[in-house]
C-alpha cells in the first residue's frame, strides 16, 4: 500500500520566542494556545499536551457515538465524555486514560451496552492502544 502524505498538515504548533512555554497550536481550521501549569514553569494559558491528547479522545469518542446512533435511528439526546490521564509508574505503559460515558436518552440497556462497545471502535482509542509511527524529518529554517 502506497501511503500519502496529506495537502496540508493535521497540527502545527508555533513557538514565537516572544517567553515561556506557550505554543500556538493550530489544528484544522482553529488556533488555540498550548501552555503548561504554573506549577510546571508555565502561565496555564491552555491546555497542555496531555490535555489535548484527552481532549482527542473525548471528541472522537463522542462523534462515533453520536455517528453510530445516528446511524441506528436511535434516540440520544445527549453524551458526555470525560478523559483523566493518569501515571501510573509501576505499569507498561505508564499513561493510563480513564474514560467516563454518560449517555443520554430513550435508550434500552442493549442499545446502552453496544454503544459502550461501540466507544471502543473510536479511531483515537484505537489510535492510543495500538500505538502509531512517528517519522521525524528536518524542515527548513
Amino acid at each position: 500500500m502506497t501511503e500519502t502524505a496529506p495537502t496540508r498538515p493535521y497540527a502545527t504548533a508555533t513557538d514565537n520566542g516572544s517567553g515561556g512555554l506557550q505554543t500556538f497550536v493550530t489544528a484544522g481550521p482553529s488556533t488555540i494556545v498550548a501552555d503548561i501549569s504554573v506549577a510546571q514553569g508555565g502561565l496555564d494559558l491552555g491546555p497542555d499536551p496531555h490535555e489535548l491528547v484527552a481532549a482527542g479522545l473525548a471528541a472522537c469518542t463522542t462523534m462515533t457515538l453520536r455517528l453510530y446512533a445516528n446511524q441506528k435511528g436511535w434516540d440520544v439526546s445527549g453524551m458526555h465524555v470525560e478523559v483523566f490521564s493518569h501515571f501510573d509508574q509501576d505499569q507498561t505503559p505508564h499513561e493510563r486514560f480513564e474514560r467516563i460515558i454518560s449517555i443520554e436518552g430513550n435508550l434500552n440497556d442493549e442499545q446502552r451496552e453496544r454503544l459502550f462497545q461501540i466507544a471502543e471502535k473510536c479511531p483515537i482509542h484505537k489510535l492510543l492502544t495500538a500505538g502509531a509511527r512517528v517519522v521525524t524529518t528536518v524542515g527548513g529554517e
